[in-house]
Order: structure tokens, then sequence, then C-alpha cells
């Protein structure tokens, strides 16, 4: 049977294979038809900045004919996949969403992208984010502002909103982020997606654009826990290009579809009732902890982690300091934008960066470039790595007691365009990027006071990605989201 043009944005990733492999179905007809759909909404969404219509067409021409010659090829071949605009594919632009490298053609692949071309994905187009991701609502591109796709007048969240709305419109079936304090798990969770964050070191940091080194990881959008799987254990593997890469790979067996439940023990923070948490998030969130322990071998119990209530200064004292360290390579000398003031090299590094970083930049620079300062070093930077190990330590003595840690993925609904989310939204989600650990957002209901979807977030220990996407795979099962719904954009 003929898979018909407009049910292939409803088919599942391993539909669309099974159905290319018999002949229902051509990759370049698939690509045509999400380049079609993201062309119709694109101009009300934002989600891309960028398409790369003509060589994903040809890509796809080239799969086509490998099937037709009856040679191999692998799940995710032919599909087409969103890229964040701060990871390199060479010979298309990569910008951050900054006017910094409005101009910048990347000159090689990120090892991710490597991989993906490795297997056949085709990288269909590059979404918007905030500006060198320093953002959580995707308004400080240079581009435009993405909206949420269930409410326009909502945000989609961010920084990697681009991707997080692209998935959920059905613009593409998966799509890659970054994620340095919960940047693909938050908008994952305000778009009714499913965002995972692997562990550090898993999948390798070399070829994106850095925003602090010891917090960013590449990230996963999808709209199952079987389509994120399925992505993640092609991009995970050592690289000796990247010195924070581990030698681990725990994705040699993952099949979710055979898992059999096991026993696991879920904890939950004593501390989220320390934080402002929306009224109907904390009624889902403790709808969500009955439904498990209704099914029997799930276990929950109280865990005590007193250093939460730091997670907010930690991240922006360590956090800034990174960003004014990685963005001193931004001068106007050695690439992207220089300005033509001046009459010294000093003024050429001054109004270089005047005139192309945004306000949200210029803020993390200055603040971080401030805790830096041989008088602050000790009273600020010096004592939030102190505290951080002390979290560390902690949440490592939790992890004793309980294989997971389960909170709202945030603790406020989206707000609207041009309004603030509270320095507390994202604590639980910050965590995961502080310590180190795996963390993955699952779509759980439709807020009944704003009809948008809201997720629940589940933290493992380090490495424990395995183990973390079964039962993310449970409780996908149990929340009983529909995950097939697209939202209606007229």
């Amino acid at each position: 049977m003929v898979l018909k043009m407009n049910n292939i944005i409803n088919t599942s990733i391993k539909n669309l294979y099974l159905n290319m492999n018999f002949g229902n179905v051509k990759s370049v007809d698939i690509i045509n038809t999400y380049i079609t759909h993201i062309k119709q909404l694109n101009l009300k969404l934002k989600a891309f900045v960028y398409l790369n219509e003509t060589a994903s067409i040809h890509l796809a021409e080239q799969i086509d004919k490998k099937i037709q010659n009856g040679e191999h090829i692998e799940l995710l071949a032919g599909i087409p996949i969103g890229i964040k605009d701060n990871i390199m594919i060479q010979n298309e632009p990569m910008t951050s969403a900054s006017k910094y490298l409005l101009n910048y053609i990347a000159p090689y692949n990120a090892t991710v992208i490597n991989k993906l071309k490795k297997i056949n994905i085709i990288c269909i187009g590059r979404t918007n984010m905030d500006e060198f991701a320093m953002g959580c609502t995707t308004e400080t591109s240079i581009y435009q502002q993405t909206v949420n796709p269930w409410n326009f007048e909502y945000i989609p969240g961010g920084s990697s909103g681009g991707s997080a709305v692209a998935v959920s419109a059905g613009m593409v079936p998966i799509a890659l982020g970054t994620d340095t304090g919960g940047s693909v798990r938050q908008p994952a969770s305000f778009c009714g997606i499913v965002g995972y964050k692997p562990s550090y070191g898993l999948i390798s940091r070399y070829g994106i654009c850095a925003l602090a080194s010891s917090f960013d990881q590449i990230g996963i959008f999808a709209k199952s826990i079987q389509d994120t799987v399925s992505l993640a254990s092609h991009l995970i593997g050592y690289d000796h290009r990247d010195p924070t890469s581990e030698k681990i790979n725990c994705f040699k067996e993952c099949n979710l579809s055979t898992y059999n439940r096991k026993n696991f023990i879920i904890g939950i923070p004593k501390q989220i009732m320390n934080f402002n948490i929306d009224k109907e998030i904390l009624q889902l969130f403790n709808e969500a902890i009955n439904k498990m322990e209704n099914i029997g071998k799930l276990k929950i119990i109280e865990i005590n982690v007193p250093a939460y209530k730091y997670v907010s200064a930690l991240y922006k004292v360590i956090m800034c300091a990174e960003v004014s360290s990685n963005i001193a390579t931004f001068d106007g000398i050695r690439y992207g934008y220089r300005s033509h003031k001046g009459f010294d090299l000093n003024d050429v590094y001054s109004y270089s960066r005047a005139e192309s970083l945004g306000y949200e930049v210029k803020k993390r620079i200055m603040f971080g470039t401030y805790v830096l300062s041989a008088q602050n070093y000790q009273k600020y930077y010096y004592q939030a790595q102190k505290v951080r190990t002390i979290l560390i330590e902690q949440l490592q003595d939790a992890y004793k007691k309980c294989d997971f840690i389960f909170s709202p993925a945030v603790l406020q609904m989206p707000v609207k365009l041009g309004e603030m989310l509270s320095d507390e939204c994202d604590i639980f989600l910050i965590v995961a990027n502080l310590a180190g650990l795996p963390g993955i957002t699952v779509p759980y209901a439709f807020t009944k006071y704003l009809g948008l979807p809201i997720g629940m977030h589940f933290m493992g220990s380090r490495f424990s990605d395995i183990q973390l996407l079964q039962m993310a795979y449970i409780f996908e099962q149990l929340s009983g989201f529909n995950a097939s719904k697209y939202p209606d954009i007229k």
C-alpha cells in the first residue's frame, strides 16, 4: 500500500523506514513533504532560520537509489532532522543567531554531524535559538522571535526553542539542540515533546559554539522515547578531539520494546516545596506520583538535597565566568563581525563587540569578567566551585537510596512574549548540568488554565542513561499523553 503524502508527517520514524524499504514511499517524497510543511508553518512559527532544500533533495535521491539497488540503509536514513544554529555543518552558515557571526561559514563538521551523515540522516535546516544560546525564551535571536506552536502569544522556551517548535509542530520528526541549563528539556516541556540531555561527555561537543564548557551538552528532541533512543545510539561515543569525551558506550543494548519493568526507586526532593511552584503544575506532579505508585513495581521515597537552594546562584556565577572566557575569542580580528570604527586594537575589540552582541550576551560577559577578576575570584568563582562539589556529593548520596530523581520539568508555565520567567523556573533542570548527570523531560499533560503542554523530569546518576530512558519509557506509557497530537495551526 502506497503511503499517502499527507500521512507522512503522522507516521513514526520506524514505519517510514519500513515503507521506504517496501517501496511504498521514497525518501524524496518524505523530504519534499517536510520542506512543504516547513514553508507553510515557518512564517508563523519562525522555527527555522535556514532551509537546506537543494542539498536535502539531492541526498534523498541518493538514498532512494541505494534502496533500489538492494543496499542496506540504517533506520534513520532519509529522515530529516533540524539542527540548532550553533552546531557546525561544513560550508553552511553557523551564526548562533548573532550579528557577530552573521556571515560566518563553518569550515568543518561537528562530530555529531559526521555521525549523522554516516547513517544518511538529512540535515534539512538550521533552527532558531537565543543569541549564543544565552536565554530561555528564544527571543534574543538576531533573526526573529520563535513562538509556541500551541499558542502564538507565548514563548516556546529556550535557548533551543527553534528545534523544540520544529518537532512539536511536525516540521521535522527529530532535532538537535544544546543544553547548558535546561535549554533542551525546558522548551521540550513547554512544547509537549521529549527532550533528552545525556550524561556529560557521552556525546562529543566538538564543533559546537561553546557557551559554558563544563555545562554544555548536545541534546535530542523527539516525539517519543523510542525515536530518542534511535538517534542517541548513533551519536554517543568517544571523540579524541573533545577532551571531555568519555570512553563509555552505555548504548550497546537498549531495546525498549522488550524491556521488563524493574523495581525502580524514585526519589522526590523534599526541597520542591521550598520554591514557588505553579499550583496546577504541582497538582499534575502529585497526580503523576500517584500513577507511578499505582503500577506496582515503582517505589516512591523522599530524598534530601539541601544544596538545591544554591543552584540558581551557582549556575549564574560559574556559567557567566565560562561565558566570559569562551567569548574572549570573539574579538573582530580572526573571524566574525569587525567594526570600522576606532584607531587601535583595543578600539577594534570594543566597537566590534558593542555593535554586534546583544544585551543578554553583554550582561553575562560583564558579570563573568567581574567574578573572575583578581579581587573577586576567591569570593565568588572559587566558592561557587566548592559548593558545586558539595551539591554533587549530596546527589551521589541521594542516588545510594534511589535510582532516579523525579520533579516537574519547570516550576512555572510559559509566559507571554516579552515577559520574564522567574530565576527558579528551571532549578531542577540546571542541577543535571551542574553535576554532569543525564536528564529527560517527558510530556505529561495539557494544563487546564492555559491549555499548554507541561512535562515531567527524570534525572539519573552519571552514565545511567539506559536505565533513565527505560524509566522514561515506562512513564511515557502511563502518562496518557497523546504524542501523535500536533497543534492546529491555521
